[in-house]
């Protein structure tokens, strides 16, 4: 009798584990599809060209399990190598090489009646010419301080000794 009381030990404790386990990972996959439909709707909307795909989902890490409160999301899309004139399973779509990437941000809603997005998408911001030049007179004017700080040093060193 002892021994049959063991045999229900396993199954019992993974049904208690499975009770008290969060339901973090289902609510992951919510966002995950909120995240996939809103890539769809974002790929009709282009005018030519080629298809995104999720590249990367970024989730913070949140205390709050609260569906029905707005969460902030970013996530990243990449273009495909699919064209957008004819229909295509996105997972079957590889990425272009040197493909054009988008950083997308806002922020996600999964409340029960009506879930919510609302997301917008960008280029990455690249390195303007302004801001290289910015840069460049910004480095050349550091040498020079440099620079003269150094002769300054040494010019009183010298006067010093001489003086002294």
């Amino acid at each position: 009798m002892e021994r049959g009381w063991i045999m229900w030990l396993p199954p019992l404790l993974l049904l208690f584990l499975s009770m008290v386990t969060p339901f973090a990972p289902a609510q992951t996959l919510s966002y995950q599809n909120l995240v996939n439909r809103f890539i769809i709707n974002y790929n009709k909307k282009l005018v030519s060209g080629n298809l995104f795909r999720l590249l990367v989902l970024n989730l913070p890490p949140g205390t709050n399990n609260d569906p029905s409160i707005p969460r902030p999301l970013n996530f990243t899309i990449m273009e495909t190598v699919c064209p957008k004139t004819k229909p295509h399973n996105l997972d079957e779509c590889n990425f272009k090489e040197n493909g054009l990437v988008k950083e997308c941000y806002g922020t996600i809603s999964l409340e029960a009646t009506r879930p919510s997005i609302s997301i917008s998408c960008e280029e990455p911001e690249e390195l303007k010419r302004e801001d290289f030049l910015d840069q460049i007179i910004r480095d050349f004017r550091n040498f020079i301080y440099q620079k003269y700080r150094r002769l300054r040093d040494e010019f009183r060193k010298l006067r010093d000794i001489l003086s002294g």
